[in-house]
């Protein structure tokens, strides 16, 4: 995955989790708003467990005042369809 952008965690006013089903399963988006009155999509994730270790890593990182990369992580590629027969 490539970088898009690099801030650091003063710059994050507020971590948002948008809830949606796509395809009838439940998605987690992870949206950054920033001070600059910005919004920041951070990734999109059907596993939960992924969507957690890194919503608790940005809420880490916007604690520690760390750096924070901006990538394209859209794991809505990892939906699995079952092929009926």
């Amino acid at each position: 995955m490539r970088a898009i952008k690099d801030i650091v965690g003063k710059q994050v006013k507020d971590l948002i989790t948008k809830f949606f089903y796509k395809n009838n399963h439940l998605c987690f988006q992870i949206l950054l708003h920033t001070r600059m009155n910005e919004t920041i999509a951070y990734g999109v994730y059907v596993n939960y467990s992924e969507y957690k270790k890194d919503f608790d890593n940005l809420q880490n990182a916007r604690s520690n005042n760390l750096k924070i990369t901006i990538q394209n992580k859209n794991k809505e590629k990892e939906i699995r369809t079952a092929k009926v027969a």
